[in-house]
């Protein structure tokens, strides 16, 4: 990534440690894990809804 020289970073912590090192991948991986547990419980829940609940199955008693 290119920075101007000329233009002063608004947080210099950021600037010195956003690219650099291995510890913002391991951040990354971290989130990236959860995020995807997170993800999966939620089709899964979705899933099991379709399927045991009936969602979107018309009503066998439903008299108009």
């Amino acid at each position: 990534m290119v920075f101007n020289k000329l233009m002063d970073p608004l947080d210099p912590a950021v600037q010195s440690s956003i690219a650099t090192g291995w510890q913002p991948l391991l951040t990354l991986a971290i989130f990236a894990c959860g995020g995807a547990f997170f993800l999966g419980a939620l089709f899964t829940a979705i899933r099991r809804g379709i399927d045991e609940e009936g969602w979107f199955r018309p009503k066998e008693n439903d008299d108009k």
